[in-house]
């Protein structure tokens, strides 16, 4: 099935990425599927304290 989300890499320490797929695991996630979740998570409460932000304005 195609999908439309982009590739990004970043690093991580390897403690962090072992708790990652532990807590995935344990949520029955992808590491990939809930490293995206905690983004979506976060934007959604900076958004609420500062406001939503504009992607359009950062293009």
């Amino acid at each position: 099935m195609p999908t439309n989300k982009l590739p990004f890499t970043f690093h991580l320490d390897e403690d962090v990425l072992c708790k990652v797929k532990i807590i995935a695991k344990a949520e029955t996630r992808s590491a990939s599927n809930l490293l995206e979740y905690l983004c979506k998570k976060c934007i959604r409460e900076y958004e609420k304290e500062h406001g939503e932000i504009n992607i359009r304005d950062e293009l």
